[in-house]
């Protein structure tokens, strides 16, 4: 599966933040979702988190949208 730099990817987060959706507190070392294209990251638990890790799924089984 090839990757693009501005694909989201999981991350362990180096330093607090917030989610950009929920607003929810990422703290240092918990997962967390980035995407490069917007500069944002979201909480593990997020809509947007969801959907990622459905795409990744998608991906994984072959399907290409």
């Amino acid at each position: 599966m090839a990757r693009f730099t501005r694909d989201p990817y999981e991350l362990t987060a180096k330093f607090d933040g917030v989610c950009a959706e929920t607003g929810k507190a990422i703290k240092k070392g918990e997962q967390c979702i980035y995407y490069p294209s917007t500069r944002k990251v979201y909480h593990i638990d997020s809509k947007t988190a969801y959907d990622f890790r459905c795409w990744k799924a998608d991906l994984a089984m072959g399907y290409n949208y």
